[in-house]
């Protein structure tokens, strides 16, 4: 009890008024507006971590200039076909901020994926998703971690509201990737339809706590390099489709066309809309080979409706798969974001999770009462905000709270318990105020820096 009250007052200390006041607007971006303003933004912010990568991309691929800007201008000719020539703006005014070649830039941010596609193999992603009838009062939960080699990571809330003629108006979304990329890793976007990539699940079987796999390996024969890497498909589906059904047909028309390409090892899919609706789907750039909707978990030996795994990971601690069918009809959010699931130590790699996010749709008004719990590194503590806001901090943009994270080590579960509870007080309030037809956009973005401040102050 004497634990319980000191972590109240620690709480209620940090987030009172006089700790973390509203925000100056230089502590926050509105990554919103034309792809010339939000990728001016962008460059100007992560220009030094840009120029890195970049920098070292271009230094492993020395005489090979002329295939890097074919390369490049199939990218422009690609993001023409699919009405994404926004995309091309965005990337060229981030060049010019940074100072960078326009066309090796475009190369390098559509491209660089590939060479950790084939020097990484083994090394994978987990996504899961949890919905009725798994679920307490019919939460709808996807989550995603990302593991890959260390890149510094961002996380954001980005809307493009002017494109050129002919283009197609985006979605607002929130996204995850390195802090010099434009693509994603998973997302959620304002109609409440949430995703990500992975490497599939055959060819994680040399990775930490996944058992052999089984059977034929599913090769992409011959290998395939001219199309769309896995992190701007996941982009395209954030800002255009506004459910599963949609992504689906989005990817089986990618495939078909020959725009979907990832080397040799495929892509693996997973989705989960404000429905509840859950799709598993995999390509191997050729075609779809892999394709099921609300499929269910199994484990030894039952089937468990309302929640599905990408790949099945356990180590002496057990699996996150345990406490789930443990809890099977009151799965909920604080249970789904804590040690026992999300945070599980089978399911990420120390030296490799960058970066994970637990997303609770919310299926009346998932524009602005979805909640996002991102995650960087994917051992750190969650940060709490609402779909509704509008505005970024910048320390969550340019990879602040993602260094900060990955080297403190203070993670406690039950301090961020004591966030958990602030978040569930906020939305409480903000879910009244949203009922009433209330603009609730400049408390969100306050809550929102807050949180940021929050989790900083506990990594010191």
């Amino acid at each position: 009890m004497k634990r319980l009250i000191v972590l109240i007052m620690a709480i209620t200390v940090l987030l009172s008024t006089s700790a973390f006041a509203a925000a100056p607007s230089e502590e926050v971006m509105f990554l919103q507006g034309s792809a010339v303003e939000v990728g001016t933004m962008w460059g100007e912010v992560n220009r030094d971590s840009i120029l890195k990568a970049y920098n070292t991309f271009i230094s492993r691929a020395e005489g090979k200039e002329d295939a890097l800007r074919r390369f490049a201008k199939l990218s422009i000719d690609l993001s023409k076909k699919i009405n994404c020539s926004y995309w091309i703006d965005e990337l060229n005014a981030i060049a010019d901020t940074v100072g960078i070649d326009r066309e090796l830039y475009i190369a390098f941010t559509f491209g660089r994926y590939r060479d950790l596609a084939l020097l990484y193999e083994g090394v994978g992603c987990t996504s899961f998703a949890v919905a009725p009838p798994a679920t307490k009062d019919g939460q709808i939960i996807f989550h995603k971690t990302r593991e890959t080699a260390v890149d510094l990571q961002s996380a954001y809330l980005k809307k493009i509201t002017e494109v050129p003629s002919g283009d197609k108006k985006p979605y607002k979304f929130f996204g995850e990737m390195g802090t010099a990329d434009t693509g994603v890793s998973f997302f959620v976007n304002e109609k409440g339809l949430a995703g990500g990539a992975d490497v599939p699940a055959q060819w994680q079987h040399k990775e930490c706590y996944v058992g052999p796999y089984e059977g034929e390996l599913p090769y992409v024969d011959p290998p395939k390099y001219d199309g769309f890497m896995n992190h701007y498909v996941p982009r395209y589906i954030a800002e255009h489709c506004k459910n599963v059904d949609e992504a689906k047909e989005v990817l089986h028309s990618f495939a078909e066309k020959g725009y979907i390409a990832s080397g040799k090892l495929g892509t693996n899919y997973l989705f989960v809309d404000a429905k509840g609706k859950i799709l598993q789907i995999a390509d191997n750039c050729y075609k779809i080979i892999e394709e099921r909707e609300n499929p269910p978990l199994l484990n030894a030996g039952d089937e468990y409706e309302g929640i599905y795994f990408t790949v099945s990971r356990r180590n002496d601690y057990g699996s996150p798969e345990d406490a789930l069918v443990s809890h099977h009809g009151e799965i909920t959010i604080e249970l789904v974001n804590s040690p026992k699931v999300s945070k599980h130590s089978a399911l990420w790699n120390f030296a490799r999770a960058q970066s994970s996010a637990t997303i609770l749709i919310d299926p009346e008004n998932p524009e602005t009462l979805t909640t996002i719990f991102v995650t960087l590194p994917a051992y750190g503590y969650s940060i709490p905000f609402l779909m509704g806001a509008s505005a970024t901090p910048k320390a969550l943009v340019d990879g602040t709270v993602y260094e900060t994270q990955r080297g403190s080590f203070k993670y406690s579960e039950f301090y961020e318990a004591g966030v958990n509870d602030e978040w569930r007080k906020f939305i409480y309030t903000m879910r009244e105020k949203v009922k009433k037809g209330e603009d609730v956009t400049k408390e969100m973005n306050d809550n929102f820096l807050q949180m940021v401040n929050l989790v900083l102050s506990m990594n010191h």
